[in-house]
C-alpha cells in the first residue's frame, strides 16, 4: 500500500481550510484517512499552520511520501530537517535543538531570485523613459 500525507480541502466556497492527513494514495482527494496529523488555513493572514510532530515523523519512517505543498509545510517547520538529521543517526535532542537553530537563522521569506512580471515591465517602462 502506497501511503501519503497530501491536503484534505475542507471549508465553504471560496473559504478554503485544508486537514493534513495520512492516506492510501489510491483514495480520491477528500476521501477515508488513515490519520490526521495537522492543518493548513491559508485565509488567515499569516497562514496558520498546526503539524503534529512525532506522527508525521512515524509515518515519515515508515516510507510515506509528501505531497509538494506538504513537502513545503513540513520545510518551513523544519520536520523535514528533523528527519533526515534522525535518518543520519542524530540523537532525538541533538536534532531538536539543530532544528531550532536552523529556523532561528532562516530569512522569513525566501529572497526571490527574479523580479516579477509586473517589476520587469515597469523597470523597462522606467529604462525606456530614461533614453
Amino acid at each position: 500500500m502506497s501511503v501519503k500525507l497530501r491536503l484534505r480541502r475542507m471549508g465553504n466556497t471560496n473559504r478554503p481550510f485544508y486537514r493534513v492527513v495520512v492516506i492510501d494514495s489510491r483514495r480520491r482527494r477528500d476521501g477515508r484517512a488513515i490519520e490526521e496529523v495537522g492543518y493548513y488555513d491559508p485565509i488567515k493572514k499569516p497562514a496558520v499552520t498546526h503539524l503534529k510532530e512525532e506522527p508525521i515523523l512515524s509515518w515519515l519512517d515508515r516510507g510515506a511520501e509528501p505531497s509538494d505543498t506538504v513537502r513545503q509545510l513540513l520545510q518551513q517547520h523544519g520536520i523535514l530537517h528533523k528527519w533526515h538529521l534522525l535518518k543520519q543517526g542524530v540523537s532525538p535532542e541533538e536534532a531538536t535543538k539543530r532544528v531550532a537553530e536552523f529556523l532561528e537563522a532562516r530569512p522569513d521569506k525566501p529572497a526571490r531570485t527574479r523580479p516579477s512580471k509586473k517589476a520587469r515591465a515597469k523597470a523597462e517602462a522606467a529604462a525606456d523613459a530614461g533614453s
